[in-house]
């Protein structure tokens, strides 16, 4: 029963800092919902539909197969670990080389005529391309400490990415607003 206990008690863990991440990305939404133009509302909607294809592509289910192996080869799990990890970044900088060596391909593919203003798309998708490369290095990772069976580090892990990833939202935000203001200011004296 205590292995019972603990596995619903890491799980709840799991999801919690899991939970809390999606919600305050639900809630920034309106932000920049209002802070962004609507073209650019448009460019994200385009970009976070295309992200959990290539989230899944980037991984490609290495996260389990860690797991799996972690089980079959118990006493190489640092072997196990650099494998996973070093095949997961080789293909991650493989892919962001690829999509940065045809970025006008990626950007005719990715905006599918939605968008006029080429070069805003073009810096938006190199943006986002480096983002998805950096949440795949963090799949294994993660993995890594949820093999470990520490619930806790991995949320504190997770929660403090969370934080991070917010100060730099409204950091951007507040600059994005800012150079409104200041353009604003410009034209009209």
């Amino acid at each position: 029963m205590s292995t019972a206990k603990k596995f619903a008690g890491q799980t709840a863990i799991y999801g919690l800092s899991t939970i809390i991440s999606r919600m305050i990305y639900f809630i920034l939404t309106p932000i920049y919902a209002r802070a962004l133009p609507v073209g650019g509302n448009g460019i994200f909607t385009a970009m976070y539909s295309n992200a959990a294809i290539v989230n899944a592509v980037l991984a490609f289910g290495m996260e389990t197969t860690y797991f799996r192996y972690l089980q079959k080869h118990e006493n190489n799990k640092q072997q196990v670990y650099n494998n996973a990890f070093g095949l997961v970044i080789a293909v991650s900088i493989i892919f962001l080389l690829f999509c940065l060596l045809f970025l006008d391909n990626v950007i005719d593919f990715a905006k599918a005529g939605s968008v006029k203003d080429h070069a805003d798309y073009a810096f938006y998708v190199e943006n986002f391309l480096v983002i998805l490369v950096a949440d795949a290095f963090c799949v294994i990772p993660f993995a890594k400490i949820r093999a470990d069976g520490r619930p806790m580090k991995f949320a504190f892990v997770k929660c403090t990415n969370i934080v991070f990833v917010v100060l730099l939202n409204l950091f951007f935000y507040t600059g994005y607003l800012l150079s409104l203001t200041i353009n604003y200011q410009a034209r009209n004296g």
